[in-house]
């Protein structure tokens, strides 16, 4: 499975939502993406790609693709 689409599952996990729903489009706000959100998405891909990612960085993304592009 690619990096892309391992994160796209985590990310629809986090969001409770299917994987099919979520997109490299998809924003990411204050109503989807709390803190909660944060700290589990920094979480998992620590323990998925061994790689510790800031929580400021993760905080300010706006879209899937820049919770990509953060992942490297």
């Amino acid at each position: 499975m690619s990096k892309n689409n391992q994160i796209l599952e985590i990310v629809a996990e986090i969001l409770e939502v299917e994987v099919n729903e979520v997109t490299l489009t998809t924003e990411l706000d204050e109503d989807n993406w709390d803190s909660l959100a944060v700290v589990t998405f920094i979480s998992e891909i620590d323990s998925t790609f061994d790689q510790i990612i800031s929580p400021s960085a993760v905080n300010k993304v706006e879209t899937v693709a820049d919770l990509i592009a953060l992942v490297k």
